[in-house]
């Protein structure tokens, strides 16, 4: 009889071991993934653009320059298009009704980024509440377009 008790008890911690080695490997997973924490961890907010230059899903939202979230969605909505974020529930009580959101850029490759401006003026905005948008930053297309208006003026004077 000794020999099964000893035996189950064996098993057991083997069985113990293998659950906490999978509970810290999916943990481990989850927080490199770069979700930014847990579901409770988050607060969504919108904001809604005429055009949003290739923003995707997963593009980072940055506020005042320190990346806080990312975009979750881009719907189209008519002539508009509504972008879903999710960001750090630290730093929503720093996104008010006075803070505007505007397109910006990660890289030179152009890779687009919501930046949004930290106030301390005005109400914190609700959970799944609206960002106000801000003008939209130029491209190197918009560039190119405009030097090349400006050259066939001078070309006609």
């Amino acid at each position: 009889m000794p020999r099964t008790r000893s035996l189950a008890w064996a098993e057991l911690k083997i069985g113990l071991v293998s659950l906490f080695a999978l509970a810290m490997a999916g943990l481990l997973i989850f927080l490199l993934s770069g979700e930014g924490g847990f579901f409770w961890q988050r607060s969504g907010i919108k904001t809604v653009f005429a055009n949003v230059a290739g923003l995707k899903a997963g593009a980072p939202v940055r506020l005042a320059g320190v990346e806080v979230g990312s975009v979750k969605e881009v719907q189209s909505t008519g002539d508009r298009v509504e972008v879903l974020m999710e960001v750090g529930r630290e730093m929503s009580p720093r996104i008010t009704t006075s803070s505007v959101a505007a397109l910006g850029s990660v890289s030179l490759l152009g890779e687009s980024a919501v930046d949004i401006t930290a106030s301390s003026e005005g109400s914190p905005v609700p959970e799944w509440g609206y960002v106000r948008s801000g003008p939209t930053a130029g491209s190197l297309s918009d560039v190119a377009t405009k030097a090349s208006a400006g050259i066939d003026q001078l070309s006609g004077l």
